[in-house]
């Protein structure tokens, strides 16, 4: 690409448009200060009204916990089950195997 194709379109009086910074009333520093000082406040005026709300959602987390154990359980007796299948399986054909050797 050349110089041209990377600049900005003009505007009509055929300057290029330069992108204005955006500077507000607080920069920097104190706008984090002051946000940062904003949510600690907010958060201690509306924390009594999230409690009950932070307290659903940590239900609902212990209740999908504990139907995630359940399905855990499941799924490894299932496994063990066919795991001890599949050795009844073998032990067996290897007693078929021995008794077919031996006659």
């Amino acid at each position: 690409m050349t110089h041209e194709q990377c600049t900005p379109p003009s505007t009509e009086s055929g300057t290029p448009q330069t992108k204005s910074k955006g500077r507000g009333i607080m920069t920097g520093r104190k706008s984090a200060y002051f946000w940062g000082a904003a949510s600690g406040v907010a958060f201690a005026l509306f924390a009594p009204m999230l409690r009950p709300a932070a307290r659903t959602a940590v239900k609902g987390g212990i209740r999908v916990g504990r139907y995630a154990k359940k399905v855990a359980s499941n799924v490894k007796e299932e496994f063990e089950d066919i795991a001890s299948e599949a050795q009844a399986d073998l032990d067996r054909e290897q007693d078929a195997g021995e008794k077919d050797s031996k006659a």
